[in-house]
């Protein structure tokens, strides 16, 4: 028998196991396997906020606050990811209600911006925002949309070669559809069909990313609960562009 095919075969077994499990249980299964593969961006941000530390160290032992300041940087934006990694990890875990409120949508779009900042403070990313006014306000989960938008970003600060480059937001009142319509593209290379595949699970895409992994299923999950789906397009002249839709009441 060829070991090769035995493994697929025992993968598949395994998958079909995972996938007719309850859904919390389903859930964690999937969390343990991804927190291997996001191993070795674990261990890649545990290395840069370690040795950031140690010259902060070294720099207020001589009194060099030029090269504290420097290394605080690169600390401060590698703590944070460690943090919302751990954080995201929870969330992807755990299955949490919505608490809808009525909220502005539009709103949900600024603060996530806001909330990446950490990422954009470089000023190599341009963010071009679109909001229709003609948004009413609705029954929302405002934290987990703004969230969701903020993944959207981050996903699409990854897509761009070395950070630099264009962010368009967009948002749409789809009044005959009753829904409202969430968009963020790059003008990055187009990805393929195999990585949009891919993208439904917790993943390290590149070797510089700003993300956690869990940015695109967290989004996925957050529209799903607002009984919404979600939509890829790439293209060599248009870069990429995912389009959450929400519905509202």
């Amino acid at each position: 028998m060829d070991p090769s095919s035995h493994k697929t075969r025992q993968q598949q077994e395994i998958e079909h196991a995972i996938e007719s499990l309850p859904e919390s249980l389903r859930r964690m299964c999937l969390s343990g396997q991804s927190v291997g593969n996001l191993a070795h961006l674990v261990k890649n941000i545990l290395q840069i906020t370690a040795g950031s530390v140690e010259i902060i160290e070294l720099g207020l032992e001589r009194k060099q606050f030029d090269r504290v300041e420097r290394s605080w940087d690169i600390f401060e934006v590698n703590f944070i990811r460690m943090k919302k990694f751990i954080l995201d990890l929870i969330k992807y875990t755990k299955h949490y209600a919505l608490q809808k409120t009525i909220c502005d949508l539009n709103q949900c779009v600024d603060k996530a911006i806001g909330s990446c900042e950490y990422a954009l403070k470089n000023n190599t990313v341009k963010i071009k925002l679109q909001k229709d006014k003609a948004i009413p306000s609705t029954s929302l989960d405002a934290d987990r949309v703004e969230e969701m938008i903020a993944n959207l970003i981050t996903h699409a600060l990854d897509n761009l070669p070395e950070h630099c480059g264009t962010i368009s937001i967009t948002t749409k009142h789809l009044k005959d559809h009753r829904q409202v319509q969430v968009s963020v593209c790059d003008d990055g290379p187009a990805l393929t069909n195999e990585t949009i595949q891919s993208l439904s699970e917790p993943l390290e895409r590149t070797q510089c990313m700003v993300g956690t992994g869990f940015d695109i299923p967290l989004a996925r999950l957050c529209i799903e609960q607002h009984e919404g789906y979600m939509e890829f397009e790439s293209s060599k002249s248009k870069g990429n562009c995912v389009r959450a839709y929400l519905s509202i009441q």
